[in-house]
C-alpha cells in the first residue's frame, strides 16, 4: 500500500488531477461572476472606426451633469426598430446604442418604447406634434421636443461625382433635443421677410438643430420681436425704407441694453441695395458688388474657383473648435471689407478672408467686357466681418453685433453636413457666443461609410461562453484523456 501511495505515476496523475478540477471550478465561479457583472453592468464594445454606435465624451459629460427627469418615448417596438435598414446601413441599431446610451449614464434620463398600433393614446396625447411612426418624443417638466429617428440618418450626394455618403446624426440630434427640454431659457431667432429674400433652409437647420426657437416675421408689416435674441436678414432682393432700417436699430439698441445680434447673408445675385447698404456702413461694414474667385487650384475645391477655403482672422472665435484646422469653406461669396476698425463706440473685424490669390470678378456685363480674369489683382479679401456697438454698465460690457457673410451658398445643406469643413461648428459657436449662448454642444455626424465591426452584449456573452468555458473544457477533457492512457501503458 505505502508502495502505491509513492508511485511516481500517482504522484503526478493525481496533481494533474487536482490542477484540473481546480481549474474547472475557477472557470465556473469566474462565469458566475461574469454573469451577475454583465447583467449590473451591460458591456458593448463598439469596433467601429467612427464609433458610431458609442456618445462622445461632451454627450457623456452633459448627460452625467443632467439633475431634471427626462423621459424619452420611441414610437416603434424596440424589436422593430432594431431590425430596420436604410440604406443598406443598420441606423435602427446604432439609434438604440445611442438613445440607451443616455440612460446609462444617468437614471434620470429613461427610455420606453411603444407600438402606436398596440397604444394609439399615444400617438393622441401628441397629435399636436405629429407623432408618426419612429418619431421620438423628449420631454421634461419644461418643455417636449419631438424628433424622428429618421432625422439620424443624412444622405448627401456629390453633385460633382454622383457619390452618395451615408452620415448619422443620431447622436447630434438627440443631444440638441435632450439641451432643448432641460435649458432654462431657449433663445429665439427672428427670420426676418418681406424683401424677396432668398431663403437658406441650411442655415435654418443650423439654429433649428441647435436649440434656438425660429419665428418668421414680415419687416415691412411688423416690428422685430423684442424677445428674440438674434434676428436673420437673407439675401434681399429689394432695399429697405427708412421705416424698416428703424426697426432694425431699435431692435439692436434694445432700449438702450443692447445684447442683439443681426446675421446678414449676402449673395452675388443681389442687386445694389443702397438704403441697407449705408446701414451696414454704420456698423463699419462695405460688401462689394463682385464675385470673389479662387485663381489657385491649391485653395480651390472645384474647378471654377467659387469654391474655396478661407482662413480664421480672429482666433477668439476658433478656440472651442475640435479641429481648426478644418477650413470654413466661401462658396460663392462676395467681398467683404471694413470702412473703420474704430469710431466712436463702434468698432468691425474681419472674420474670414481668402487666400492671397483670390480675385475679385465684376458682376455687371459692362464689367465684365472690359475685364482680364488673369491680368487681375489678386489678394486675400475678407468673406466675413463683424461689427460691434458697446457700452458699459459699470463694469459690464453691454454689446450689440451685426454679422455678416459675403455668401449664403456657404450655408447650404451639403456643406453643414460635411465634417471635412468647419462651417457648421464654426458659425454655431460664433452665433451661440454673439447671442450669450454658454454650454451648448455641436456633435459632428459620423459616418456608416467605413467597414465595421460591433459587437453587442449578445454576441459578447457567446465569446465569452467560448472561450472561457467551451474551450478550457475541451482543454481539460482532452488533457484527461490524454493522462488515462498514459496512466493505463
Amino acid at each position: 500500500m505505502k508502495k502505491f501511495w509513492n508511485n511516481r505515476r500517482f504522484k503526478y496523475g493525481s496533481m494533474a488531477t487536482l490542477v484540473t478540477v481546480l481549474f474547472v471550478v475557477g472557470v465556473v465561479v469566474v462565469n458566475i461572476i461574469a454573469t451577475l457583472l454583465l447583467n449590473r453592468f451591460p458591456v458593448k464594445v463598439d469596433l467601429t472606426d467612427n464609433k458610431i454606435y458609442q456618445l462622445t465624451e461632451e454627450s457623456i459629460d452633459f448627460a452625467k451633469k443632467l439633475d431634471t427627469s427626462v423621459e424619452i418615448i420611441v414610437c416603434k417596438s424596440r424589436t422593430d426598430l432594431e431590425d430596420s435598414v436604410s440604406s443598406g446601413q443598420p441606423f435602427g441599431k446604432q439609434a438604440i446604442e445611442i438613445i440607451e446610451g443616455y440612460t446609462k449614464q444617468n437614471s434620470n434620463i429613461q427610455v420606453e418604447y411603444v407600438d402606436l398600433v398596440k397604444q394609439p393614446s399615444v400617438a393622441q396625447e401628441y397629435a399636436s406634434y405629429g407623432v408618426t411612426d419612429y418619431s421620438v418624443i423628449v420631454k421634461t417638466d419644461k418643455r417636449t421636443k419631438v424628433v424622428s429617428v429618421n432625422d439620424f440618418i443624412d444622405v448627401q450626394t456629390n453633385s460633382q461625382t454622383n457619390q452618395q455618403s451615408i452620415r448619422s446624426q443620431a447622436e447630434q440630434v438627440m443631444t440638441s433635443a435632450l439641451m432643448y427640454v432641460t435649458n432654462d431659457k431657449v433663445s429665439k431667432v427672428s427670420i426676418l421677410t418681406g424683401f424677396s429674400e432668398v431663403a437658406s433652409s441650411g442655415f435654418n437647420s443650423l439654429l433649428k438643430d441647435n436649440n434656438f426657437e425660429i419665428i418668421q416675421q414680415n419687416l415691412s408689416t411688423e416690428e422685430i420681436d423684442p424677445e428674440a435674441d438674434v434676428a436673420v436678414i437673407y439675401c434681399p432682393t429689394i432695399d429697405y425704407t427708412d421705416d424698416e432700417l428703424q426697426k432694425l436699430d431699435t431692435f439692436l439698441d434694445n432700449n438702450s441694453t443692447f445684447g442683439k445680434t443681426l446675421v446678414y447673408l449676402a449673395a452675388p445675385q443681389q442687386p445694389e441695395l443702397p438704403k441697407l447698404e449705408s446701414f451696414l456702413a454704420e456698423w463699419g461694414i462695405s460688401i462689394q458688388n463682385s464675385r470673389l474667385v479662387e485663381s489657385s487650384a491649391q485653395n480651390s475645391y472645384d474647378r471654377t474657383g467659387a469654391v474655396f477655403g478661407a482662413t480664421y482672422v480672429n482666433q477668439d472665435y476658433v478656440s472651442d473648435l475640435r479641429d481648426s484646422s478644418l477650413p470654413f469653406i466661401a462658396y460663392d461669396s462676395r467681398p467683404v471689407s471694413l470702412l473703420f476698425t474704430e469710431e466712436g463706440n463702434r468698432s468691425a473685424e474681419l472674420l474670414l478672408r481668402g487666400s492671397n490669390t483670390t480675385v475679385a470678378v465684376p458682376l455687371t456685363e459692362e464689367a465684365l467686357a472690359d475685364f482680364d480674369f488673369d491680368k487681375a489683382e489678386q489678394q486675400s479679401y475678407g468673406v466675413a466681418a463683424l461689427g460691434q456697438r458697446i457700452k458699459y454698465d459699470g463694469a459690464t460690457p453691454l454689446i450689440s453685433n451685426v454679422l455678416v457673410f459675403g455668401s449664403i451658398q456657404s450655408f447650404s445643406e451639403y456643406i453643414l453636413s460635411d465634417a471635412r469643413y468647419n462651417n457648421n461648428e464654426y458659425t454655431v459657436n460664433l452665433v451661440n457666443q454673439l447671442a450669450g449662448k454658454e454650454n451648448d454642444i455641436n456633435i459632428s455626424s459620423v459616418s456608416f461609410d467605413a467597414t465595421a465591426l460591433t459587437v453587442t452584449q449578445q454576441q459578447y456573452q457567446m465569446i465569452f461562453v467560448l472561450f472561457i468555458i467551451v474551450v478550457p473544457i475541451i482543454l481539460v477533457v482532452v488533457g484527461v484523456f490524454v493522462w488515462i492512457r498514459r496512466r493505463n501503458k
